[in-house]
């Protein structure tokens, strides 16, 4: 009875949202019309698209939280009845904690570039050591996905 109440009540809860997003979305579009300002957008609508984006919140942090603790528990229970199994999730884990470290506080800095104070962009040194950070990250995991594909291939050919 219980799983079937949960199904029940999800399903409610699914129906719900789309029907909120769908109503939403036809209020916005049927008051919006293609020679508005941005302000006569802002007056005519604005409320009804926060409340939009704060359905998208709602839906993108819902689908977060669920994926990040079942797969969270998953694990656990994995590692409870088969430890082994699970070293490759944990090498992999911990080789992209070592990755974001060396990217965010080895390699990146914290310099905001002339060009950005010239042309009247305000960045703060935080923002430049993230965005730096962030590129380095994306950087190295592109090369080493690169380079895992061209072993994986030089290796599966001369097999």
């Amino acid at each position: 009875m219980g799983d079937k109440g949960l199904r029940l009540g999800l399903s409610v809860l699914r129906i719900g949202v789309i029907l909120a997003g769908v109503i939403l979305s036809y209020m916005i579009t049927s008051r919006s019309g293609s020679d508005e300002t941005f302000v006569e957008g802002q007056e005519r609508y604005g409320g009804l698209l926060d409340g939009l984006f704060y359905i998208i919140y709602f839906v993108g942090i819902a689908c977060a939280a669920a994926s990040i603790l079942f797969g969270l528990g998953f694990l656990v229970l994995k590692m409870v009845n088969n430890p082994k199994s699970v070293m490759g999730t944990i090498i992999g884990f911990l080789g992209f904690l070592v990755i974001g470290l060396l990217s965010f506080y080895v390699l990146a800095d914290d310099t905001v570039l002339n060009a950005y104070e010239v042309s009247g962009i305000t960045v703060t040194n935080g923002e430049s050591l993230f965005a730096g950070g962030g590129l380095y990250f994306v950087y190295l995991l592109g090369s080493i996905s690169i380079l895992t594909i061209v072993v994986s291939e030089v290796s599966s050919a001369l097999k």
